[in-house]
């Protein structure tokens, strides 16, 4: 078989802002957005964002120009996002809890006309701030216009740049995948006619992630409310189910393991999720865990979606699950393709693999991104001319997914090609982690893994020193100025050598598992002590630690700092940085830094 196609789909809309327009004006006072206390009815948001429009296309923002996008969760950031495609202009979205300097290369890479902020963000930048990028803040300083009477233009038009999301890069530098608006048009209209109108939604990923796109703007074209989760919200499990009991949300869109997660704390609270009627995850492979069976047993009028694909091709598969849901399988099949996509799994000589035969998967249809934005090499590999399609011209995309036909045509997801990998919903790969340790005048070689699955997934570095090994501190300090928090390992092992293939190759798989802890539990002396090792136990499911055991190395993992600093602050009443956390990873130590900052508090 050498694809499984769907009919082209007949686009009914022309650009990727008409199901919002269409809402704006037929329900102008229902509830567009909310978050934090603050709503926007769909006349407030078209108004702000139509402000906005004007301001960026004064700055000589419109088609092909790239605006970059780092504006604090909430209200603020769906203006921000609606306001640059009502210019016409390609979003750059940057999360403002990245560290500034990836920012800066960023923006720079991408060659960024100005980035729209906010003071709060524009606050937290180390002295270098946004580099040479001039600065439009939402709510604060803004650069003179440079046209004066600029004139409307297209927006959201099917060949128009919509964004540039930057992802890891194999080689140490990330890769800006340029999309035009032509596919999400065609997803938009799928979701149209496949979920129902006037959902209460939850935004719950990244701006930076391509998903976010999909969660706010699909939510407008069903004329329904987004409820954009602040940060603390989107670590902290509970507030998060408070947020949906709060709002009565209908709809959320999660990777798997944070679905998990509120299915497990939903045992103890199922009012807070009594609402909930559409299940979506996004991921390569779907893993219906013991409690996401048991909150769909329970609810039966709720079903599962699951959205594969990826930034350079959109989703384009998406099976659903409906009660019993103790009939689902532990690990279901990736589906058929959706919307126009042609999916091939092929062989090393492109050519159709039989059914039940491994091979790569690649994607055709849509059509794909443009490509990698300033890497010619890099999308010349990536993307393929299509030898199956009929019309000239046509590209597909080497996935480096392996998969295979089942009966039926479905398509089942077997692993990588690479070492890229998935950790919590976030697409990683370990080359650019193993390249900054290796320019570090300590460390000669790095290879970068992910131990365990699912909730308990983390990344563990493992180094050959030269010379005297770092502090494993001092590498998590090192890589957290320079990377994502999702990217920072949170074990580091030092050998003697690697244990290598026959072919001389890093023999990943005799890496020997990292240590995880052992030492002798210790006692918390006084209630800070207390308080800091109940937090940390909490935040890893633990009963209890000990005030030495080291975070990282019982499991915790970056993306769980953030709710350590948030429930620190509830408990301790002071405000740790992040730092604090990968400084000193112990209950011990984040005490002292507690007492610490009181005494300076008075």
């Amino acid at each position: 078989m050498a694809q499984e196609q769907q009919a082209a789909p007949s686009r009914s809309a022309r650009t990727v802002l008409e199901g919002f327009d269409a809402w704006a004006a037929k329900a102008p006072d229902e509830p567009a957005v909310i978050s934090d206390g603050t709503a926007l009815s769909y006349r407030q948001l078209d108004e702000e964002a139509e402000a906005l429009a004007r301001d960026l296309r004064a700055l000589g923002c419109g088609p092909e120009t790239v605006v970059g996008l780092c504006v604090t969760r909430g209200t603020g950031l769906a203006v921000a996002v609606l306001g640059v495609v009502k210019a016409g202009a390609a979003y750059l979205p940057l999360d403002p809890a990245h560290p500034a300097a990836r920012s800066r290369t960023v923006l720079a890479d991408a060659g960024a006309r100005l980035v729209v902020t906010d003071r709060s963000v524009s606050a937290g930048l180390d002295a270098e701030g946004w580099g040479r990028t001039p600065v439009y803040e939402l709510d604060g300083e803004r650069p003179a216009p440079t046209v004066a009477d600029p004139d409307a233009c297209p927006a959201g038009e099917a060949d128009q740049l919509l964004y540039v999301i930057y992802t890891s890069g194999s080689t140490g530098r990330p890769k800006g995948i340029a999309m035009q608006s032509g596919p999400q048009i065609t997803l938009l209209d799928w979701c149209r006619e496949h979920y129902a109108e006037r959902p209460v939604a939850l935004q719950y990923f990244p701006v930076t992630a391509d998903v976010a796109f999909l969660e706010l703007m699909s939510t407008w074209w069903l004329g329904g409310c987004a409820v954009v989760a602040t940060e603390p919200e989107r670590y902290d499990i509970e507030a998060l189910a408070a947020l949906i009991a709060r709002h009565a949300v209908s709809k959320v869109l999660l990777p798997v393991v944070a679905l998990d997660e509120l299915a497990r704390h939903s045992r103890s609270a199922p009012d807070q999720v009594a609402t909930l009627r559409e299940l979506i995850t996004t991921g390569d492979r779907q893993a219906i865990t013991p409690a996401i069976r048991d909150l769909c047993d329970q609810h039966p009028e709720m079903f599962l979606d699951n959205h594969y694909g990826s930034t350079e091709v959109n989703v384009v598969t998406a099976p659903r699950l409906t009660a019993p849901a103790a009939e689902w399988p532990d690990h279901p099949l990736t589906g058929r393709p959706m919307s126009g996509a042609r999916i091939y799994v092929l062989d090393a000589n492109l050519s159709p693999v039989p059914p039940n035969v491994q091979g790569e998967i690649y994607v055709g249809g849509g059509p794909p991104a443009r490509g990698y934005a300033g890497r010619p090499g890099l999308t010349a590999a990536a993307f393929l001319p299509d030898p199956y399609a009929a019309e000239p011209g046509a590209r597909m995309y080497r996935t480096g997914d392996l998969g295979r036909w089942r009966p039926g045509g479905v398509l089942e997801y077997l692993g990588r090609v690479d070492f890229q990998l998935k950790l919590h919903g976030y697409r990683i790969e370990p080359g650019e982690i193993e390249s900054l340790l290796r320019e570090r005048a300590d460390v000669e070689r790095a290879v970068v893994l992910r131990i365990g699955e699912g909730q308990d997934a983390y990344l563990a570095a493992y180094l050959i020193a030269d010379g005297e090994p770092p502090a494993p501190s001092e590498l998590r300090e090192y890589l957290g100025l320079r990377l994502p928090a999702p990217m920072v390992p949170s074990t580091y092992v030092f050998l003697p050598e690697f244990p290598l293939t026959d072919t001389g190759k890093v023999d990943r798989k005799a890496l020997p598992l990292p240590d995880g802890g052992g030492a002798q539990w210790v006692a918390p002396r006084d209630e800070t002590e207390r308080a800091a090792a109940e937090v940390l136990a909490q935040v890893l499911g633990r009963d209890r630690i000990g005030v030495t055991d080291d975070f990282f190395r019982l499991g915790g993992h970056s993306l769980l700092v953030t709710q350590v600093v948030h429930r620190l602050r509830a408990a301790l009443g002071v405000q740790l940085p992040m730092r604090a956390v990968f400084e000193g990873p112990t209950a011990a130590a984040l005490a002292k830094e507690a007492r610490r900052l009181r005494e300076e508090r008075g």
